[in-house]
């Protein structure tokens, strides 16, 4: 009988959650959610969820998944594995069977509102440092150049467009709310969200990326420690990055090696 006991819990439990629990009903709890489509590169680590609304979820060659994987179409790369389940129309590859898909996912995502514009830009010159962080308010087109950083001090930002060049950073110095009318641009090497003493679940940067087809492109070995919340438009995420945050795009592409970790994760 114990030996049966302790069967039984293996087979509830797979990777610290239950292997038939449902995928979260909250976009933001999720590490990956496309409105259009996910694909993941190989050889990544992602601690959560993945969801797609519309089509599909793409899972790279040797990519681990802690949570579930939600989509209409499901497809596995050789030794991809989601120890959280498929919850799917199909399914190719591997050997696990489709469970029942939740219709619907998660309540359809709002778009970003965007308040006036602003023509008040700010900047930070190449390798240089900033002494004071910038406050609260709207602005225009943020740059930070190579090597540089820039800390907002916290609360609620507007800006026209970001802009981080390689090996540059933006950080938050407290939490931040920050909302871009068009789009972000995160250099190679480059970190962006949260500052070491601030918790990435306390920093969202919503994207309506306007005129734009892609809201968030981060190069490679980029490193993002904030939720990323752009449903309407694309979101590209360099390989070898890390995110630790939720990712929200319509589109959604990350490269292979990279690290992603939901807000929620433990």
């Amino acid at each position: 009988m114990r030996q049966l006991v302790v069967w039984l819990g293996l087979a509830v439990t797979v990777g610290g959650r239950s292997a038939l629990a449902a995928p979260p009903t909250d976009a933001m709890a999720y590490a990956v959610l496309g409105t259009e489509r996910v694909d993941i590169g190989a050889k990544g680590r992602v601690q959560g969820d993945v969801g797609c609304l519309s089509t599909s979820v793409s899972v790279g060659a040797g990519t681990k998944v802690t949570g579930a994987a939600a989509a209409n179409a499901i497809t596995l790369g050789k030794n991809a594995r989601v120890s959280g389940g498929l919850f799917c129309g199909t399914v190719d590859g591997g050997t696990d069977a489709c469970m029942a898909l939740p219709s619907p996912l998660v309540a359809t995502p709002t778009i970003v509102l965007v308040g006036a514009p602003s023509n008040n830009d700010v900047s930070a010159a190449k390798r240089s440092k900033s002494t004071t962080p910038l406050p609260s308010a709207v602005y225009g087109a943020l740059r930070v150049g190579g090597a540089a950083e820039m800390t907002l001090g916290g609360g609620t930002y507007q800006f026209e467009s970001i802009d981080v060049a390689a090996r540059g950073k933006l950080l938050c110095r407290a939490a931040c709310n920050v909302t871009v009318r068009g789009r972000v641009s995160v250099g190679q090497a480059s970190q962006l969200g949260a500052a070491k003493d601030v918790a990435p679940s306390g920093v969202v940067f919503r994207i309506a990326g306007q005129g734009a087809s892609t809201g968030f492109a981060a190069k490679s070995r980029a490193k993002v420690r904030a939720s990323i919340y752009a449903p309407n438009v694309g979101v590209s995420i360099g390989s070898a990055s890390s995110v630790t945050g939720a990712i929200v795009g319509g589109d959604v592409s990350v490269g292979s090696r990279a690290r992603l970790a939901a807000a929620t994760a433990p």
